[in-house]
């Protein structure tokens, strides 16, 4: 069997092969075009990561909203010399019969926007100036010990579980990818009237299950700051 000549095209000149290799500046300009995509694609899929990170458990309001809507309630109401009851209003209290942890946190918020028409008009928050010199806290109630030495130290702003006020409460999260006692956490925005007296319940934690945002490794931590929410 003989084989037929398949018309290859003709040399385009020196440095080709068969017409089939681009030249120098087609090659640079396709680089150029795939790495901008690549760069745009990195973006997008940085975005998503950021927003997945800003994902409360079973809650639609974004973070930044829910952050606004806890500094309009706890803000005119923190009295530092009432670190107990201040910033736990009672007609707010927490059901502790509710299905999960998810939908305990999303009554309480859902009831302060009801009743306080500066939490419902409040504006999502766009830098961390709007957050006064108030602070982000975590607390990670499956590493709680109940030994009630926050609750003891800060005079009853953490409960004897370690508990912040759900005044304060932002929102429940959550990282798979942690360890079993760290898979959960709430977020809480602690006034600057309590910061000083939060900070000696954190050293009086022996767990850690409460620490600040900014001294923490979850995802949530990084993306605040990528949007200039946290330092």
């Amino acid at each position: 069997m003989q084989w037929k000549a398949t018309g290859l095209p003709k040399l385009a000149g020196p440095g080709s092969c068969n017409g089939l290799r681009p030249s120098h500046e087609a090659t640079s300009e396709t680089i150029r075009k795939r790495a901008t995509r690549g760069d745009e694609l990195s973006d997008q899929a940085g975005d998503q990561i950021g927003d997945q990170a800003l994902a409360s458990v079973s809650d639609s309001e974004p973070f930044e909203l829910r952050l606004a809507q806890t500094i309009a309630w706890c803000a005119p109401r923190a009295n530092p010399t009432d670190a107990a009851r201040s910033l736990r209003t009672e007609k707010h209290r927490p059901w502790v019969l509710e299905t999960d942890r998810a939908t305990t946190v999303r009554h309480v918020l859902a009831a302060r926007a009801s009743t306080d028409p500066a939490v419902r008009s409040a504006i999502p928050v766009r830098s961390i100036e709007e957050l006064g010199s108030g602070r982000l806290l975590l607390y990670f109630p499956d590493a709680n010990l109940a030994d009630g030495a926050a609750e003891v130290e800060t005079g009853g702003f953490f409960d004897v579980d370690n508990v912040p006020p759900w005044d304060t409460w932002i929102g429940l999260f959550r990282d798979e990818s942690a360890d079993i006692s760290f898979v959960e956490y709430l977020v809480s925005w602690v006034p600057a009237e309590f910061v000083e007296l939060v900070e000696r319940g954190i050293y009086a934690n022996p767990e850690d299950c409460i620490l600040w945002l900014a001294d923490s490794h979850v995802a949530l931590a990084g993306t605040l700051r990528s949007r200039g929410l946290l330092r």
